[in-house]
């Protein structure tokens, strides 16, 4: 369509181990019409491997979002936390929503220390949830510099035209 302006997809990592969560979550951002791609992983090593970009994980795009539960099989997602704030360059900057029934403070505190923007506890409420990923695609594209047009022009020239 002439005119449209189309941003890039939000890049989405959910990690859930849980099919019928991991459903509801993707459903709902159908449903929002927020542009994004999704990826799911279920496990703290397919998520580490994932964001390391280890492995059949190689050529994944850099994430915009990460969605992360912190009960998994094979751990917990503060092992994910502390693996994202250990990684150097941009793994340390992604904006990651905690998504879990779990509501031991100490738990909340953890995630707080590991630089977790937001933190929503399951059952979530679609509207909620919605309004945090919006909030996080609008800083996204807010913080997007595109291409400068303009360009400079050497000092000494600005003072010759001047004259």
């Amino acid at each position: 369509m002439i005119g449209e302006t189309r941003t890039k997809p939000m890049e989405i990592l959910l990690v859930e181990d849980s099919l019928m969560d991991a459903r509801v979550t993707i459903f709902s951002l159908r449903r929002s019409g927020i542009h994004h791609r999704l990826t799911l992983v279920r496990t703290v090593d397919e998520a580490v491997q994932f964001l390391n970009r280890r492995g059949v994980f190689a050529l994944v795009p850099e994430m915009d979002l990460v969605l992360l539960d912190l009960m998994l099989p094979d751990g917990n997602g503060t092992d994910v936390l502390a693996e994202m704030r250990k990684a150097e360059g941009d793994k340390a900057m992604v904006t990651t929503v905690v998504l879990s029934a779990c509501d031991d403070a100490s738990e909340r505190s953890k995630c707080d220390e590991l630089g977790v923007q937001d933190y929503i506890q399951k059952p979530v409420s679609e509207a909620e949830f919605l309004r945090v990923v919006r909030e996080h695609k609008q800083h996204m594209i807010d913080n997007q510099r595109p291409p400068s047009r303009i360009v400079p022009v050497p000092h000494h020239q600005l003072l010759a035209s001047s004259h």
